[in-house]
């Protein structure tokens, strides 16, 4: 190999001068020529990875993935050999090796000698169809499906229409072939319709003797003996035939192994079933794939190859690469429609294709002129596997199309079960139709769900049209979802979102149904009520404020008022309200309105639900003691025996309303109350009240902790709060615990690089959600971070900026002050200052002080913040005093007591000695 080159195919190899085809250099990466190198050095031969490792990464340990992708490369570049099959074989369990015939080239023209690689024994290219296109993502699926047809001997390879099953088996049988003595054998029965005519069409393929060509006996007694692999392809439609046949061969000829295709399971005796799943496509909600992350997904590869080999001058760019993704996802990462959609992009571009799949199957046809005629359109696929079923089949599959994403059986039941068909009827079609593949079944934890892949709904809800039946489906699933919603709990989100998680797209057809000509208002507005966890659960609350909008001035239009579906819907209008407009006049006027009604009808769990809101209003608008006041009037509505979850929520508001207006001891107590407390697990009145119990918990002992002077305890509890809040996948509870715990607490200890990540979090997460109110806080924080060492000019273009603006116009101050003090000029001091004393009166009277034109004034704000800071044991902001009591003593003289006040209030800290103001403390100590 140092001094010869060797040829194979159109390709000329030596290490020195690289591949060439036809002459012209081929580019190869440099460990995907030294592994092609060493196979052709062996031509023939098995090498093992460990071989390969050794030869290609020498002295060092690699995983064998990093093998499998450079194999990959090399098959696609090299193509196929002169019998149709790779030149790279995968040899399962033992290594690769080089089939193919290959020349020694010496130096002298014309004096090259042919070395044959060994090859399947059978003339494969005449036997088996060929895989023209290369098979994306399947590598793994075939390796498995080459080991459990030797271990098995008989395996059916099942799946919906167009997922890939012949492609795969005829991989599967390329690599199997060579162990067997009598050959391989292909029979496509796609085209017969006699089951009668099966044994003879197999006898026919196999060339067996004329007795084999007539009826079962006859046809065993020529198989026996032979050593070969038979591939059955499209057997659905003969399922019951092929069965009986394939058992005969099992118990007759023991050395011919069967490999089926089939969209039902033959279930004969004997049968390994793999169920051949879509291509793996790119997860949902990332908007910033970008091409080459989306190229690792096989559907995307998949789909990007098809469109290139219509189109040479196509890429995928950056900017089509999340459109690309929604298609795959759309069409389930199944080939054949990935295939037909590939077919349009010449005309219809990326963007257009994607925005036309709602016509799916006019826009999916076009398919190869030689594919068989079920292949060439989507709807022709379909088609035959609608054939197939027998009515009550095709009733329950129609019916359950009004279902989109996953389902359980009780959802389908609620759905489909009506009229001629029966709650078992439905349980008998569901597995019938999960054994033909038109249902794909997942198992999520302890529950088996269902899911129609969505190329299949759409035809079927065709049919569902059709039938003359879609308004009875549609009403169906709307009380459905009503009672399912009506019973769900939002004290976990990671557990509710596996039971309702999925069920928001059919909330938004119901709701859309419900409120159309054909529809029911009653239904809309308890569907609305029902759903409300739900939308805040996934916290898309500002789609449920305009849905929420929509049935209220629906309501408001009818002739007669209904006062009670109005009280409903004003209880969770205005939450929702308040999440994405803030303290907004509309949002007063939605809960106060809500609180008339449910006095006037006597309602006292829609009371408390309106007093919640309220006093979320009057937290936000900075009326400390109303929203105390709205709190404690929620108590006094608690009953006897309290509801938990009513309980619970009680001991949050007095917590937080506390923590407010600066009563920190008593805000602990309700905290640690709270924390305490089993989360409810029945139904409540408080069901799908936003927030997650402990993180809130722990978010207010966080902020509670570092006032009263325990910095340690305030990293733990902010810790705790945000690792529970990220867990829960619940981006409200989490920017909760960003806004109020997390940021300020990482701030005031010093952590500002983790500040800057929780900002950052903060501010992506309610982008997502459309969280206003919250994202203004993650404003707060960045401006804070970019203002902590600015020059003056740049504080002054901060100030004048929008996201100050924004800080500003929603009440976010306060906080800003004990962050960045700089940002507030002396009007905002003032106008944050003035009125009831709060949680943060202490530290903004200091703040006045450094700016008072005289010592006097400066003395007497001091001594005020001091008392206040005195007052509600905050150790925080009476150290922070203390240090300007110092300070102005050092630089101006007078304040004679304030190196005694400093040294005790520092001794006062058990904890915390690393963090901003400690260090400055013992610093200034120094100096006294």
């Amino acid at each position: 190999m140092e001094q010869n080159e060797v040829a194979f195919g159109p390709f000329r190899f030596s290490p020195m001068r690289g591949l060439l085809k036809d002459g012209v250099a081929v580019k190869v990466g440099s460990r995907p020529q030294a592994i092609l190198a060493l196979l052709l050095e062996q031509a023939g031969a098995v090498i093992s990875n460990r071989d390969i490792m050794a030869r290609v990464w020498p002295g060092l340990f690699v995983e064998e993935a990093n093998i499998r992708v450079h194999i990959g490369s090399l098959r696609k570049l090299l193509g196929k050999n002169d019998v149709g099959t790779d030149y790279i074989e995968n040899i399962p369990a033992q290594g690769y090796r080089f089939v193919g015939t290959v020349r020694t080239l010496s130096a002298e023209p014309g004096a090259g000698t042919s070395v044959p690689a060994s090859a399947p024994q059978a003339d494969l290219s005449s036997l088996l169809p060929r895989n023209i296109d290369r098979l994306i993502g399947r590598d793994e699926t075939i390796d498995d499906l080459v080991r459990k047809l030797a271990e098995k001997s008989f395996v059916t390879i099942t799946g919906v229409g167009g997922i890939g099953k012949t492609s795969v088996a005829v991989e599967v049988a390329q690599l199997s072939a060579g162990s067997h003595r009598d050959g391989v054998y292909f029979v496509d029965l796609s085209t017969l319709s006699d089951p009668t005519l099966v044994c003879g069409t197999i006898a026919q393929v196999m060339k067996l003797p004329g007795g084999g060509k007539g009826a079962l006996e006859g046809f065993l007694a020529a198989v026996k003996g032979l050593d070969a692999l038979l591939i059955l392809d499209n057997c659905e439609h003969l399922i019951e035939e092929v069965a009986v046949v394939v058992e005969g061969i099992l118990t007759t000829a023991r050395d011919i192994d069967i490999l089926v295709t089939s969209r039902e399971i033959l279930r004969a005796q004997g049968e390994w079933v793999h169920r051949l799943p879509p291509l793996p496509v790119p997860p949902g909600q990332e908007p910033t794939l970008t091409a080459e992350q989306a190229l690792t997904y096989p559907a995307v590869e998949l789909f990007v190859e098809r469109v290139s080999s219509g189109d040479g001058m196509f890429s995928l760019s950056d900017a089509d690469a999340p459109v690309a993704a929604e298609l795959c996802r759309h069409l389930d990462g199944v080939p054949l429609a990935l295939e037909l959609a590939a077919a349009r992009v010449p005309l219809l571009g990326i963007h257009g294709l994607a925005a036309s799949l709602d016509r799916a199957f006019d826009v999916l046809r076009g398919g190869r002129r030689t594919a068989l005629p079920r292949h060439q359109t989507l709807r022709a696929t379909l088609e035959w596997s609608h054939r197939l079923l027998d009515e009550r089949e095709r009733i329950v599959l129609r019916r359950l199309s009004a279902i989109r994403g996953s389902f359980t059986g009780d959802l389908s039941i609620g759905v489909a079960a009506f009229g001629a068909i029966s709650e078992e009827d439905v349980v008998e079609a569901i597995s019938e139709l999960a054994g033909k593949s038109l249902l794909s079944v997942e198992h999520r934890q302890q529950s088996v769900q269902f899911r129609l892949l969505e190329t299949t709904r759409q035809y079927a809800a065709e049919r569902l049209q059709e039938s003359g039946e879609a308004e009875v489906v549609s009403r169906n699933l709307a009380r459905h979802l009503c009672r399912m919603l009506a019973g769900s709990q939002s004290t976990n989100t990671a557990a509710w979102k596996i039971v309702y998680g999925t069920r928001v797209d059919d909330v938004r057809s119901a709701l859309e149904w419900s409120l159309s000509p054909a529809g029911d208002l009653a239904t809309a507005v308890d569907l609305t009520v029902a759903s409300a966890p739900m939308w805040f659960q996934l916290s898309l609350t500002d789609e449920f404020r305009r849905r929420a909008e929509t049935v209220l001035q629906a309501i408001r239009r009818q002739p007669q008022p209904d006062l009670k579906s109005e009280m409903a819907i004003t209880a969770h209008l205005g939450p929702a309200l308040w999440n994405s407009l803030g303290p907004a006049p509309e949002v007063s006027a939605v809960l106060l309105r809500g609180l008339e009604l449910s006095r006037q009808l006597g309602d006292v769990g829609y009371q408390r639900r309106a007093l919640w809101g309220l006093w979320l209003y009057y937290l936000a608008r900075e009326q400390d003691h109303e929203a105390l006041e709205a709190a404690e009037r929620f108590g006094d509505l608690l009953g006897s025996p309290a509801d938990p979850g009513a309980e619970s929520m009680h001991q949050r508001m007095m917590a937080l309303g506390l923590l407010t207006v600066g009563e920190f001891d008593r805000a602990r107590d309700f905290a640690e109350r709270c924390l305490g407390a089993p989360a409810p697990t029945t139904g409540s009145s408080l069901r799908g009240y936003q927030f997650e119990q402990r993180i809130v918990s722990h978010t207010h002992l966080a902020r509670i902790s570092w006032l009263q002077g325990y910095p340690d305890r305030a990293r733990e509890a902010m810790q705790e709060a945000v690792e529970q809040g990220l867990a829960s996948g619940h981006a409200l509870s989490l920017s909760f615990a960003l806004s109020l715990g997390a940021c300020p607490v990482a701030f005031w200890c010093g952590d500002y690089d983790l500040t800057a990540r929780y900002a950052e979090l903060l501010v992506e997460k309610t982008s997502e959600g459309s969280l206003f109110v919250w994202r203004t806080y993650g404003s707060c924080y960045q401006l804070a971070l970019e203002a902590r060492q600015g020059q003056d000019h740049q504080i002054a273009a901060l100030r004048r900026s929008t996201r100050f603006a924004d800080v500003h116009r929603n009440r976010r101050v306060r906080m800003l002050a004990t962050v960045a003090p700089r940002l507030l000029t002396p009007a905002i001091l003032d106008e944050v200052s003035d009125g009831p004393t709060h949680w943060a009166t202490a530290e903004l009277l200091r703040l006045k002080s450094e700016n008072a034109g005289d010592a006097e004034t400066a003395e007497r704000l001091l001594r005020q913040s001091m008392d206040i800071a005195d007052a509600q044991g905050a150790q925080a902001w009476r150290l922070r005093t203390a240090m300007s009591m110092a300070r102005r003593h050092l630089e101006a003289g007078g304040l004679p007591d304030a190196a005694s006040i400093l040294s005790t209030v520092y001794d006062g800290f058990s904890e915390g000695h690393d963090t901003p103001d400690l260090r400055e403390a013992a610093a200034l100590l120094d100096r006294l």
